[in-house]
């Protein structure tokens, strides 16, 4: 597995077997840096995957992680180590990981096409690693059985969001659940514009948006 580590503007390449690691600046850490604290961060390398745990709130893509959350660490997100340092998973391409995520996530017998389509991807909750794949031009996001997206978390409304199509991405509508959504860490507005790497927090839940890719 290939990380990116960079520090001080210093950019290094890490290939780490599968495993736990630990991130901090304690002696017995796996990943070594200076000043961050013991055990900052445990990372859980499957062959495919990267898991990750943080002992103190670190900004992880474009949201914080709480700390001793579990979250599924997706191609491309930077992890916020300090102001000096950050952790990123490798890949050789942005939409090449994208889609292997996807195809790799999605239900046998899915279209071929699927991995193009916008998707929500759970990377922290009771159902993460599930890939919600945002077909139509308007879908609900609860824990009804005929919402799109379906979630198991028992904090989420029946009908907690709408998802309407809109110029390539998608426009959240609040549907009423009594839980308020946040995105990126901030309240969500009912009409907000979702952009890629948007992080929304639903419930116990944290939701990952990919937009569609180019055609």
């Amino acid at each position: 597995m290939q990380l990116r580590f960079e520090a001080r503007g210093v950019d290094s390449e890490l290939e780490l077997r599968p495993g736990t690691w630990t991130v901090g600046g304690g002696p017995d850490d796996g990943i070594r840096y200076p000043g961050l604290p013991p055990g900052l961060l445990t990372l859980e390398l499957d062959p495919d995957r990267i898991w990750l745990r943080c002992a103190e709130p670190r900004r992880v893509g474009k949201a914080m992680l709480a700390p001793g959350t579990l979250r599924w660490l997706l191609p491309d997100e930077r992890v916020r180590l300090s102001r000096l340092a950050r952790l990123w998973v490798e890949s050789t391409s942005r939409h090449a990981a994208t889609a292997a995520v996807l195809r790799s996530l999605l239900e046998p017998g899915a279209a071929p096409d699927a991995s193009a389509a916008a998707a929500l991807i759970c990377v922290a909750g009771p159902d993460v690693g599930t890939v919600f794949p945002l077909a139509g031009s308007a879908l609900e996001l609860g824990r009804l059985p005929g919402c799109v997206v379906r979630l198991g978390d028992g904090a989420v409304s029946r009908r907690h969001l709408g998802l309407v199509r809109q110029e390539g991405t998608h426009r959240v509508v609040d549907l009423g659940g009594r839980n308020r959504a946040r995105c990126n860490g901030r309240r969500l507005r009912s009409g907000h514009l979702l952009a890629a790497g948007d992080i929304l927090a639903v419930g116990r839940s944290l939701l990952h948006y990919r937009p569609e890719a180019p055609g």
